[in-house]
């Protein structure tokens, strides 16, 4: 077991010694000592934990850059910045809003969609809506070549009555772009050897430790090739997005559509509908009003009546008295 733990080490040592050797990012990596074959051997048959030490001996060969002098822990952030510089065309993803008054709305839409396929673009999405009885308003966003980009501005420019609105930006991704693919380098070399120590595999439980690593580098791998990809097609081609508003001055003027005979339709079918109120007011009153007033009613008067005659009988004899006294 102590025999096992001093060739972990001393396998350890020598791949961090051998690190130091290398050369700085960016020149030719040096041929290995003919005699590291057979000390990774040596240690892949005599480690117990062969799976873990692989993946983490895998992985800090990749960290760890050192100079000629031995020195360790260069700083990956002074590489990057040096290949940002060394990067020559720049990647910038670009997008415009426009606000465009045309003549004819439809009509424009028709030219802006051809105009994007023409120059190897394409339509993104459209819709149109109804402005009034005689015009359209629409929306259309375009996706165009970023070295055609001001073209197609100037042209859309071209086409309106009136620009009322335009907005341009521009992202810079040429930075994330080398980080993603310094990063997909060091993940692909990684793998690699990851997929070498999985060849010395002793057993199913170290085969299992090491292909669980290397399933995960891969699965990063394919990630980052994606967001290279979305990098590079969205800083190829721009969007437009354009929103079209009818010029009501070029609108034509359509002559009246006055006519009697839907005038008089009208009228009859306001005044059918009149005496359909009529009729069913009166057919309300007659069932359900009438009655509720007599059930209410009849009872209310009758009482009203004999208070009123009661009050004029006490009335009378007052009045006999006063005109006795009179005389």
């Amino acid at each position: 077991m102590t025999r096992n733990k001093l060739l972990v080490i001393a396998a350890t040592f020598f791949f961090l010694l051998l690190a130091a050797c290398q050369p700085s990012l960016g020149e030719a990596i040096i041929s290995e000592p003919a005699s590291a074959p057979s000390v990774q051997n040596a240690t892949a048959r005599d480690t117990a934990d062969f799976g873990d030490f692989a993946v983490e001996e895998a992985m800090d060969a990749e960290m760890v850059v050192g100079e000629a002098d031995g020195s360790f822990g260069v700083s990956t952030t002074s590489n990057q910045s040096s290949a940002v510089q060394s990067f020559q065309e720049r990647l910038i993803i670009r997008t415009a809003n426009m606000s465009l008054v045309v003549a004819n709305t439809e009509e424009a839409m028709a030219t802006i969609s051809k105009m994007a396929e023409e120059n190897g673009g394409w339509v993104v999405n459209s819709s149109v809506f109804q402005y009034n009885e005689n015009a359209k308003t629409g929306n259309i966003t375009i996706r165009v070549p970023s070295s055609g980009f001001n073209s197609a501005l100037e042209a859309l420019r071209g086409l309106a009555v009136e620009v009322r609105n335009e907005s341009t930006s521009g992202q810079d991704v040429t930075e994330e772009f080398v980080d993603v693919s310094a990063r997909l380098e060091n993940l692909e070399a990684t793998a690699e050897r990851v997929r070498a120590f999985l060849e010395d595999a002793r057993n199913v439980e170290e085969a299992l430790a090491v292909n669980q690593e290397l399933s995960r580098l891969e699965s990063d791998i394919e990630a980052m090739k994606g967001r290279l990809q979305y990098l590079s097609q969205s800083a190829s081609f721009s969007t437009i997005t354009v929103d079209l508003t009818p010029d009501i001055v070029a609108q034509p003027i359509e002559p009246s559509n006055w006519r009697p005979a839907v005038v008089f339709r009208n009228a009859v079918d306001s005044l059918v509908e009149a005496l359909q109120d009529v009729a069913e007011f009166g057919i309300w009153f007659a069932i359900y009003l009438l009655p509720l007033l007599l059930i209410v009613g009849i009872p209310l008067w009758l009482v009203g009546r004999f208070i009123w005659r009661r009050w004029q009988r006490r009335r009378t004899p007052v009045q006999t008295e006063t005109a006795v006294s009179n005389e």
